[in-house]
């Protein structure tokens, strides 16, 4: 039978761990395989008040922890003397053992050998070691809250972004809560964290926090940990589970944007040609710009869709993002959107120049309009001025901007001057 575990306070959230906060009503009691996985050393005792002068005495607390060896000495049981025996007698076990246990019959008194996995119990038996901590000494006026860290918790985020033809986008979030224990846990209240911590289990390094579902926004930085989002309602987590629970969506803009850089890269002024014309066609790339007005976004791994039809389009690893952050990233090339040039390069041995002209055409073959940004440089060796088509001087670089509309296409071109 899975075992239940519930909490009256809170459960604080993590990538790799969990914290639980609850009433201290007297000495708290761990199984064995619940106590591996807690950190000893993080079993506090505060006071529930706000108080923060009142929280700076936890130290004043004598903590003890004492290693309960339970078995089931005294304990009624059910004894066959024989597998084929069917009505079983009421015996106490006087002293067990992995092979053979010497119990006593109630009725008769009399003691007798048994096999073990001939004996038949009411409850199910405690074998393991029990883990008692306790506190001392305790105000009676005062209520207070001991909290604690464990490793079979911790959640992690997921992102969904739908892109649609009319160029909208919807961003979602979703939590995973990691249940990697054979307890039951429920909570009521939950806050889920996010940052970057590191600590230790035994032999096994724990790094980092994390998020989940939430009902309003509560974006907190403490000292680069932040309160992501909190849940109010009661949380049951079930035993090795993955709880999947929405987030409320937050103000987080996606624009889609296709992009190309075109590099000029130019022959030897010492060539003996005066004129070279080279000509090429390319794909664009998609890329996404991800403007974060909402809250503290945690590193996750994001799935991307087009249309209504959830077509899977990438994929992408999201770092972790403070509030009003920007973000681009590319991800693939479109076969819709083309671009074609071609370049002739004049050089002129007299002044070590040369002059470049660069014809552009990009092809829109969708059914839909987009935003398309194109930049030219030069290698990084070379220094260049351009100038567009009305001979006025862009700088060392060129950067073009438009919302081309469904199949369509735009035709421009721009001169560079390499210097030497």
């Amino acid at each position: 039978m899975p075992m239940s575990i519930p909490f009256d306070h809170t459960l604080r959230l993590y990538d790799s761990f969990a914290e639980i906060h609850q009433e201290y009503n007297g000495p708290l009691r761990f199984q064995q395989i619940d106590w591996n996985n807690i950190k000893h050393e993080s079993i506090i005792l505060r006071s529930s008040s706000s108080d923060d002068h009142i929280n700076d005495t936890t130290t004043m607390f004598e903590r003890k922890i004492i290693r309960l060896h339970i078995n089931m000495t005294g304990k009624k049981v059910f004894v066959r003397r024989y597998p084929e025996h069917k009505f079983p007698i009421i015996c106490e076990i006087i002293n067990e053992d992995n092979s053979y246990s010497l119990v006593r019959e109630i009725e008769t008194g009399h003691y007798f050998r048994v096999q073990s996995n001939l004996i038949e119990y009411v409850d199910e038996p405690q074998l393991n070691s029990i883990y008692e901590v306790s506190f001392h000494p305790i105000p009676s006026n005062q209520s207070f809250i001991v909290s604690y860290i464990i490793q079979n918790l911790r959640w992690q985020p997921r992102y969904i972004l739908q892109t649609y033809s009319d160029r909208s986008t919807k961003f979602q979030i979703l939590v995973d809560i990691i249940n990697t224990s054979p307890f039951t846990y429920q909570f009521n209240e939950t806050h889920l964290m996010s940052g970057d911590i590191d600590l230790t289990f035994g032999t096994n390094k724990i790094s980092s926090l994390i998020d989940a579902k939430t009902s309003t926004k509560t974006n907190i930085d403490y000292s680069g940990i932040h309160l992501f989002s909190s849940m109010n309602s009661s949380l049951k987590i079930d035993p090795y589970s993955i709880l999947t629970l929405p987030i409320q969506s937050l103000n987080i803009h996606i624009k889609t944007v296709f992009i190309y850089t075109l590099v000029l890269t130019m022959p030897s002024i010492s060539t003996n040609n005066i004129v070279s014309i080279i000509s090429n066609k390319h794909k664009f790339q998609r890329l996404y710009q991800l403007s974060n007005s909402s809250s503290f976004l945690p590193t996750g791994h994001l799935l991307i869709y087009d249309s209504s039809s959830n077509v899977l389009t990438g994929e992408w690893h999201l770092p972790t993002l403070t509030e009003f952050e920007k973000y681009e990233f590319k991800l693939g090339e479109d076969p819709d959107i083309i671009l074609e040039y071609n370049r002739t390069t004049t050089n002129n041995q007299k002044t070590n120049s040369s002059l470049i002209t660069t014809n552009i055409l990009i092809q829109n073959y969708k059914q839909q309009k987009i935003n398309i940004r194109f930049k030219s440089i030069c290698e990084l060796s070379i220094v260049c001025l351009f100038y567009d088509e009305k001979a006025r001087s862009l700088g060392a670089r060129l950067d073009y901007e438009l919302n081309l509309k469904a199949k369509a296409e735009v035709v421009f071109s721009f001169t560079t001057i390499r210097l030497y």
